[in-house]
């Protein structure tokens, strides 16, 4: 054999294993190709277990309604005069809607750091309707809104409570109900506020609050932005040991879906429950009938009927704790229409 034929045979490979550059490149291409898929169907596996495909029960909403449900009342009641036959019919529908608890809107607290007087007839409405309901739970709901309003300040808070003790006890109120707007998850001044609204108060005084969303998404981990928007479960039982009612504000999700809204609601109901399991909270997950428009409520997606069936989901979910849920509370009631409750008695209390 001569050098060029020896060099030959020696060095040069079999056609079959030989690849071009650009060959090569596309294999790597195709195989982080495959990679990046079987990754992505491994979350969707991962995310539709956590998410769409969970171990539920198919019970309807009549199933976990116990009869104690929540509204919030407009301020309409308590600044004007109503007459014996309003205040009845008033009585009459919250009893057939199953409404045991009402937060009526009384006042909120301006910018110059006096409270709206709005309240000049909320003894003789709280009187009126005690005679007719008198195990109807009517609290005064007063609202903070802390981006005008310094609510680290002492003074400010000796304000808010010294208001609120004496306008509860003249007015006769069952309790308070505070509406603090907004509030950052971890914000000791409101946790501050609920210690000093309760000494004030007394113990035959039920004191509750319209708490913010709870992030499902591992609530137990603090997170920084997200905080802003909602709170975690470590704030909510502060929140919980200091109050006897809390009406979450599950709404204004930002959601343009009903069926997404449904289930950040029904997470909303697995997350809170789980939270609060081994505390004696009552706890009511709002419903919105609210028709405006706004950038983060669209009454398309957020509406009486995706609320209450994102409920019922979160209820029929095997990770809920359902002892934990003591109702709905529907908001706001003055714009609820006939239709609404008519879903209301349909998917809630199981009236067709």
């Amino acid at each position: 054999m001569n050098i060029p034929s020896l060099l030959f045979t020696r060095y040069s490979l079999p056609s079959t294993h030989y690849r071009s550059p650009q060959k090569r490149i596309i294999s790597r291409r195709t195989d982080l190709l495959w990679r990046l898929g079987a990754l992505a169907a491994l979350w969707i596996i991962v995310l539709g277990r956590g998410c769409l495909f969970r171990p539920r029960s198919t019970f309807p909403g009549a199933h976990f309604n116990r009869g104690t449900n929540a509204a919030w009342l407009g301020v309409e009641w308590v600044s004007r005069p109503h007459t014996a036959a309003e205040i009845q019919e008033l009585s009459a529908a919250l009893t057939q809607q199953q409404i045991t608890t009402l937060y009526v809107y009384t006042s909120y607290y301006k910018p110059e750091g006096t409270f709206n007087p709005t309240y000049g007839y909320a003894k003789e409405f709280v009187t009126a309707l005690k005679n007719v309901a008198p195990d109807l739970s009517v609290q005064m709901w007063i609202g903070l809104p802390l981006q005008t309003m310094n609510l680290h300040s002492k003074s400010v808070r000796r304000e808010v409570v010294e208001f609120c003790a004496d306008l509860v006890q003249e007015a006769r109120f069952d309790g308070l109900h505070v509406d603090p707007e907004p509030v950052e998850d971890g914000n000791t001044a409101v946790l501050a506020l609920l210690d000093e609204l309760r000494e004030a108060l007394g113990p035959d005084k039920t004191l509750s609050i319209a708490g913010r969303r709870i992030w499902p998404l591992f609530p137990t981990v603090h997170w920084p932005i997200i905080g802003k928007w909602s709170w975690g479960a470590p704030y909510y039982q502060k929140i919980a040991r200091r109050v006897d009612e809390i009406a979450v504000m599950v709404y204004d999700s930002a959601l343009p879906m009903p069926a997404m809204y449904r289930q950040w609601t029904k997470f909303q109901v697995i997350a809170l429950s789980r939270t609060l399991v081994y505390s004696d909270v009552r706890l009511f997950i709002g419903v919105p009938t609210s028709e405006e428009v706004s950038r983060t409520h669209d009454p398309q997606a957020e509406n009486m009927r995706s609320g209450l069936q994102g409920v019922i989901a979160g209820l029929n979910d095997w990770a809920t704790w359902t002892q934990t849920i003591t109702g709905v509370a529907i908001y706001p009631y003055w714009e609820t229409d006939a239709a609404e409750w008519a879903i209301y008695q349909e998917l809630w209390l199981g009236n067709k």
